[in-house]
């Protein structure tokens, strides 16, 4: 049961062990995505039927007894679980053998729910890692049955570390499996518990108030989606690249607001922000195309003492 691309990567690594025999795969409905509103299938189900796994993806599964049976048909020893998107009831958990295993992206109890690389990487955290946990009615308060840490190194955004994580989490699910029997699962310890709640779209918004750390950590966090934006002369203006430029405070004209244009090279826009530059490299500007910084000062004749808001 799983849904986005972190998940086709666990899915992929268990079509490649012999010993697992998997019946089904289960994701979320397509939905509609773009302007356009086209309808898309998640990735997982596209991955699935690549390889030739019956996919189902049924709309709820609360008080669903169509799904319920469907399940007990197959009369799994396992199900599975990575990013599904969605509260398993207490009829799906009681139905493997071995209950329902969930390949969470965070070493719990931190950071449980359903953004735990991008809020990890929005915090500065230098480490996260996997856990391999036996799933319960809670969110994410299962018992653990293996662990491993993950350093993040000061390049990973959430598509490196999404990948670093991946590659992890199917080794540690395999490892598993096949000790299922000999693991002895480890109560959470729920007084340390922290959350990571579902992104949303205006976290996507700059505030040229914080530290050019917290700026760029947002930036590499939520780069896939929502993305980062401000706004130019009433316009939103998304950010594709950006990267810290100094963090010398003591250069930069303290009366000058955060947001302010101080600089403008052959490269870069760069922004003063609370404790020092946020250096802009590809930009989008409301109805136009992502361009490098250069052609946007000559596109839109941005310049020193403008201020991005």
């Amino acid at each position: 049961m799983g849904t986005p691309e972190f998940a086709v990567d666990v899915l992929r690594k268990l079509t490649q062990e012999p010993f697992v025999n998997l019946k089904l795969v289960v994701t979320q409905p397509d939905k509609p995505v773009g302007r356009k509103q086209i309808l898309t299938a998640p990735a997982v189900k596209e991955f699935a039927q690549k390889v030739g796994i019956e996919v189902v993806q049924p709309e709820k599964l609360k008080n669903n007894e169509e799904f319920y049976e469907l399940l007990k048909e197959i009369n799994p020893d396992t199900i599975v679980v990575v990013a599904y998107g969605k509260i398993l009831p207490k009829e799906v958990l009681e139905i493997p053998k071995y209950g329902c295993i969930n390949v969470h992206a965070s070493l719990l109890p931190e950071y449980r729910g359903a953004a735990p690389i991008q809020r990890v990487l929005m915090d500065g955290k230098e480490y996260t890692g996997v856990t391999i946990m036996k799933m319960d009615e809670g969110l994410d308060t299962g018992d653990i049955l293996l662990q491993k840490e993950v350093k993040i190194e000061n390049n990973d955004d959430i598509l490196t570390l999404s990948k670093k994580l991946a590659e992890v989490g199917s080794q540690l699910l395999i490892e598993t499996l096949r000790n299922i029997e000999s693991i002895t699962p480890v109560k959470q310890d729920h007084s340390r518990a922290t959350y990571a709640p579902p992104i949303k779209k205006e976290e996507g918004k700059i505030d040229w108030d914080m530290c050019a750390k917290e700026i760029y950590n947002k930036f590499r966090a939520l780069k896939i989606w929502p993305g980062i934006f401000t706004t130019f002369k009433e316009k939103l203006l998304k950010i594709h690249d950006m990267g810290i430029a100094q963090d010398n405070k003591d250069n930069i004209n303290s009366n000058v607001p955060n947001g302010t244009v101080v600089e403008i090279d052959d490269s870069s826009i760069i922004i003063k922000v609370r404790d020092g530059l946020i250096r802009l490299k590809l930009l989008q500007l409301e109805g136009g195309k992502k361009i490098g910084a250069r052609d946007f000062v000559n596109g839109y004749k941005i310049k020193r003492g403008d201020v991005l808001a």
